[in-house]
């Protein structure tokens, strides 16, 4: 008698564009939102940006060129998060930024079947 697996679901930014994407996520994880960045994506090139059953986690990405142009994604929802320039985690990151953060908008990212979801920049 063999058990399968439990699924595995996991958020992956593929680019196609021309720039390297810069790319900052924030989910919600103990009671609290928490945001974090970068991952670097190379055009041609895929990234897991968050490993886990994205059935319950809520997440949001923030993608930006390498001049800190937004990409504007297809998600509808989104929602306003805090964000350095340079590496960063932040913890209760939908309050009030303080001074060496920036408010972004992030897009919400929901999986409708459970398994890997991936988001293609053009």
């Amino acid at each position: 008698m063999s058990v399968a697996p439990e699924a595995k679901a996991d958020l992956i930014v593929c680019s196609r564009a021309s720039d390297k994407a810069y790319i900052a996520k924030a989910w919600y994880s103990k009671g609290t939102w928490v945001a974090s960045g970068w991952t670097h994506v190379n055009s041609g090139e895929c990234e897991v940006i968050l490993v886990g059953d994205m059935r319950s986690t809520s997440a949001y990405i923030y993608a930006s060129d390498q001049n800190w142009q937004p990409w504007k994604l297809q998600q509808e929802e989104t929602a306003i998060f805090c964000l350095q320039q340079s590496s960063f985690r932040i913890n209760n990151a939908e309050g009030q930024c303080s001074t060496n953060m920036i408010p972004k908008t992030f897009y919400k990212i929901v999986s409708p079947d459970g398994y890997d979801y991936t988001v293609r920049l053009r």
